[in-house]
């Protein structure tokens, strides 16, 4: 059972879990990329690591060593929507972990030579995505597909951007976001409910009100139809192919899982199967979904070699359009669905797992759905309801394509992107 409740302006969630001896701990800020000024960009991301160089009461090293001393595993994630920060430990060590978290979000130094160190690990950390061509081409994909639009930009920033930052204009961005009514605690795992609300009391009392709230500007549709291509010294050509997608809180959201679970969202799936398995031509495809709170993104990447890649694209084209003029049978459905439930009901033994999605929830949907519903919910699904997203994806409809690798001097055009 999940209890929610609110302290000092904080949403905190917790999950008992029985059989366990583990405790996962997060602190979710409902802030990200998104929330960024141009003049901001890469900044929550920054910040996000500022948080481990060192507290009032902790340094860098020693937030390391409590919890490595415990056997525990601790890191952080910025999203464009969200950032986390989280700790898992064995159960004896809950306090340490709401100890060492609160102390990061509330007393971080933001110690001039820690930013200036910082700096230059996050531009490593740039180029080092711009070596790695699969992330290279998805953050390509959202910055044209989504030109414009405050999901956009790179969540990392740029190299330009970075240089700029100083102690002023970062501790501006976070006295901006970091307040408590930004903030959710989720707990999962082995502990102690009126255990944890102690400790939550005596940890996170500290009354943190942000400065501002920014506000981003929503898009019904703010998809682009674009084809770009970046010529890069590249062994294959990666590339994406997108449409637009289905918001969050869309009801239509479990048919579109099941969509793209067919089409590339696994071994079995037709893409993997024809495109790999029959004809030998790419390592690496599959079919994704990002969703937002106002938007959202289907795609499918795929890598595979320069005089393969107007092929493979016409091939892949081709498998959607089957998907949508053909329909899938019965049975497709169904193994569809026991797969979902089946992934669904391995996630969950993670404590991990169960932490994210009851802060994940708690963002979109202001509640939490547990196992049982979900499960009612894939099982309703009809195939009705799957020809609806079928044609709400598909109908009258043109992939955009971004690409990066050596196209110049292949002869050779786009096939036909319609579907």
């Amino acid at each position: 059972m999940v209890v929610k409740y609110q302290s000092n302006g904080i949403t905190v969630l917790l999950e008992p879990v029985e059989g366990v001896v583990s405790v996962s701990v997060g602190l979710w800020i409902n802030k990200g990329s998104r929330d960024e000024m141009p003049e901001e960009y890469g900044y929550a991301h920054f910040v996000e690591h500022m948080l481990f160089k060192g507290t009032k009461k902790y340094s860098s090293k020693d937030i390391a060593r409590m919890v490595d001393r415990v056997g525990g595993q601790h890191n952080a994630a910025t999203n464009r929507e969200y950032t986390c920060y989280y700790i898992s430990v064995v159960r004896d060590y809950l306090e340490l972990s709401l100890d060492i978290l609160s102390e990061m979000y509330y007393n971080p130094l933001f110690d001039v030579e820690e930013i200036s160190k910082e700096k230059n690990v996050i531009i490593e950390e740039i180029r080092m995505y711009e070596d790695t061509p699969d992330e290279f081409v998805h953050d390509l994909f959202m910055e044209k597909i989504l030109d414009g639009h405050p999901l956009s930009h790179p969540i990392l920033g740029t190299i330009e951007g970075i240089e700029k930052i100083t102690r002023e204009s970062i501790l501006s961005f976070y006295d901006a976001i970091y307040g408590n009514e930004n903030l959710i605690i989720s707990i999962a795992g082995s502990f102690d409910v009126d255990v944890a609300k102690a400790l939550i009391d005596k940890y996170f009392s500290v009354e943190r009100s942000p400065l501002r709230r920014q506000i981003c500007e929503a898009a019904d549709n703010p998809v682009k139809l674009i084809n770009n291509h970046v010529e890069k010294k590249l062994e294959q050509v990666h590339f994406c192919l997108g449409l637009p997608g289905f918001k969050r809180a869309d009801t239509d959201r479990w048919g579109l899982y099941i969509l793209s679970t067919i089409l590339g969202g696994s071994m079995s799936s037709r893409l993997f199967q024809n495109i790999r398995e029959k004809e030998g031509i790419s390592y690496s495809i599959y079919s994704f979904h990002s969703s937002y709170v106002d938007c959202g993104v289907f795609g499918i990447y795929c890598a595979t070699l320069p005089d393969k890649f107007y092929k493979t694209v016409e091939l892949i084209v081709e498998e959607c359009r089957k998907l949508y003029r053909d329909g899938i049978t019965d049975e497709e459905l169904a193994d569809t669905k026991t797969f979902m439930k089946g992934n669904l009901a391995l996630s969950l033994e993670s404590n991990e797992v169960r932490m994210t999605q009851l802060a994940r929830n708690e963002m979109t949907y202001g509640r939490y759905f547990d196992y049982n519903e979900i499960v009612a919910i894939i099982d309703s699904i009809t195939m009705d309801d799957y020809m609806r997203v079928c044609h709400r994806i598909f109908k009258d409809k043109v992939f955009s394509i971004v690409s990066a690798g050596k196209l110049k001097k292949l002869k050779g055009e786009l096939p036909d992107l319609s579907l």
